[in-house]
């Protein structure tokens, strides 16, 4: 299907590829919110007090997930950059390396599943696919829990395969920090994947070698220091507040406004599972054949391992109440060795079950087409910008779906992975980048460094109040940024008799005007930013004011 020169070096090949997918952007985008920004400040906040244990966003305890991710974060970041320069693409870094983990353990489980060549296949797909790409590009934990958990379940597939203490010993590894990334998702995935086996086929002597008491007392040595830590630390918060006030809520309702009906993941798997998407059809065909005993019980055994470590997990995400679209990640590396078992297939089916195989990619194309042109047409450059990024990826990706229809695997399967590629640069790398209109937070921070040029003062030194309270404002100035309602905001201005910042948020102003005429006072310094809240949804002019100057007041 692929080139023998790239069958050569396989894990160079997928690695290159989830590189690249993860890369578009990290070193473009803005802070995005609200997430990022916060996962990233909090990390920041550990490097500059030397707090490694308890979780901040400024003054408030973020007591909802492990440490794990910020601990990366904090090592690449200190090695490359320093909080200081507040350069996000540093602590995107552990997610791009988590990213490419799943693809590679994607690839070494398909390996004893599916066989080398569909596991290739299988893996280039996940490499290149739009939400492992995404993910991989932001400073979050979901990449990297892909990674470890994709792991987890590589080191299963390998102990029916005859592995043994060694393969469990990974296995426990991976457990533990994953537990350390997300908490119970890692053990969730795998606990479901085994006792699905066990019930399925009624053997469960290839499971011995994880009773060897190494194993287990391995998770435990990751996971459990921290967790003593942070509970004496915080007085027993952190376990309370994580599970009753973060994970409880989950369980029953939409939490903070992200609820779904069952079906919302599998209504988003054709545009989030572009380009692998392009062969699931036929993967899901080659499965069921292998299930009816069409096939070898070798391929058979395989069948049941990739349905028992994506269906589970995904009807879990699928009845659970709270849904973001990222929840099912873990599930994707299974799909994608589905869809690479099923390329050399689809051949042997006639043009129109072909032409039936590509209608879900081709849903999948038109939307995501769509978005990318719309992005900069609305927020960016303009429509013809769109429409050029637009058709950088429409192209390949319309040339991958016309070939799975003449049947031609191998074209197919590399103008896949080309459009996968050609995505992520485009729509990440380019059509968001340039929207000026998403970058307010960014752009804020240039417009205080200017003005404080100007004066001859130091940006870092001026206190900043403001009504625009998205994190990533807080990321982008500093630790100390203040965050205030629109009534509190000349009060606390006035109470800054040195030179100073405020912000403030039009779309959330409110109408006094003794406090309007406050923020006028004292200005010698002033920038008005248009932009979009995309988190609320708002269009906003954000009027930043450099008040109190030594030289005095001069307003602009």
């Amino acid at each position: 299907m692929l080139p023998s020169s790239l069958q050569r070096r396989p894990m160079v090949f997928i690695a290159l590829l989830a590189a690249l997918a993860a890369l578009a952007g990290v070193f473009t985008l803005p802070p995005l919110d609200r997430d990022e920004s916060r996962f990233a400040q909090a990390t920041a906040q550990m490097l500059e007090t030397g707090d490694f244990v308890q979780i901040r966003f400024q003054e408030e305890a973020r007591n909802k997930k492990p440490v794990g991710i910020h601990w990366m974060q904090a090592v690449t970041t200190g090695l490359l950059t320093g909080p200081e320069a507040r350069a996000m693409w540093s602590y995107r870094i552990p997610s791009v390396l988590g990213s490419i983990l799943a693809a590679l353990a994607c690839y070494w489980s398909g390996s004893r599943l599916v066989g080398r060549e569909a596991a290739l296949a299988g893996a280039a797909l996940l490499a290149v696919t739009v939400l492992l790409g995404i993910e991989g590009g932001i400073a979050k934990t979901d990449a990297m829990l892909a990674g470890l958990t994709t792991l987890a379940m590589a080191a299963l597939a390998n102990l029916r395969a005859g592995g043994g203490k060694k393969t469990a010993l990974l296995f426990w590894a991976a457990i533990g920090a994953g537990i350390l990334i997300k908490g119970p998702v890692t053990p969730m995935v795998a606990g479901l994947t085994i006792l699905v086996l066990v019930v399925w086929e009624r053997r469960f002597g290839w499971l011995k070698p994880l009773l060897w008491w190494p194993g287990p007392l391995l998770a435990v040595a990751i996971a459990l220091p921290w967790l003593v830590a942070v509970q004496l630390a915080t007085g027993g918060d952190f376990l309370r507040e994580a599970l009753g006030d973060d994970l409880g809520p989950k369980l029953v309702s939409g939490h903070e406004r992200h609820g779904g009906w069952p079906g919302y993941h599998l209504l988003l798997l054709p545009v989030l599972f572009v380009p692998a998407v392009f062969f699931l059809v036929p993967g899901v065909r080659q499965t069921v054949a292998a299930l009816r005993g069409k096939l070898s019980e070798t391929e058979a055994g395989a069948a049941r391992f990739l349905l028992a470590w994506a269906i589970p997990v995904w009807l879990v995400f699928e009845f659970l109440p709270t849904k973001l679209p990222h929840y099912v990640l873990p599930a994707y590396p299974a799909l994608a060795l589905i869809a690479g078992w099923g390329i050399h297939t689809f051949a042997r089916s006639g043009a129109g079950i072909r032409a039936a195989y590509a209608l879900p990619g081709l849903f999948g194309v038109v939307i995501l087409t769509a978005l990318i042109a719309a992005v900069p047409g609305i927020y960016g450059p303009g429509w013809v910008m769109g429409g050029l990024v637009a058709a950088a990826f429409a192209l390949p990706a319309l040339g991958a779906l016309t070939e799975l229809v003449r049947g031609r695997a191998a074209s197919a399967l590399l103008l896949a992975l080309i459009a996968g590629l050609a995505w992520h640069m485009a729509a990440r790398g380019i059509a968001v980048s340039a929207s000026d209109d998403l970058r307010l937070a960014e752009r804020a921070r240039s417009a205080i460094s200017e003005m404080a040029g100007e004066r001859g003062l130091d940006r870092r030194a001026l206190p900043v109040v403001s009504t625009y309270t998205e994190p990533s404002l807080v990321f982008s100035l500093g630790t100390e940024t203040r965050l205030a309602e629109w009534a509190d905001l000349a009060t606390l201005s006035n109470a800054l008799p040195g030179p100073h910042i405020t912000i403030e948020d039009t779309s959330r102003a409110g109408d006094d005007i003794a406090v309007l005429e406050a923020l006028e006072t004292g200005v010698c310094g002033q920038r008005e930013l248009a932009g979009v809240n995309y988190s609320r949804g708002d269009e906003t002019v954000l009027i930043v004011r450099l008040h109190n100057c030594p030289q005095g007041p001069e307003t602009p």
